[in-house]
């Protein structure tokens, strides 16, 4: 038996309410630094966001991928 055009639409609400939530557990909030981020973005040459993020968690990783000594990470960290 066919569902009907309200169960479809429900069924569609449903899942795009699981997708936000899935999502805004990995949104960045960047207060009052976009600005700054965005400068960032410009001056490195990047287009996306993302790339930009990318870039820097490669970079961060590469300095902190030999340490062991959580003292040590939580000291190159910005506070």
């Amino acid at each position: 038996m066919a569902s009907s055009p309200v169960d479809a639409s429900r069924r569609r609400q449903e899942k795009r309410r699981q997708l936000d939530a899935r999502r805004s557990k990995c949104r960045i909030r960047l207060g009052g630094h976009m600005e700054q981020w965005c400068l960032l973005k410009e001056r490195l040459g990047f287009s996306l966001h993302s790339q930009l993020a990318k870039f820097l968690l490669d970079r961060l990783g590469a300095g902190l991928a030999s340490e062991h000594d959580e003292r040590t990470l939580e000291a190159k960290l910005p506070r």
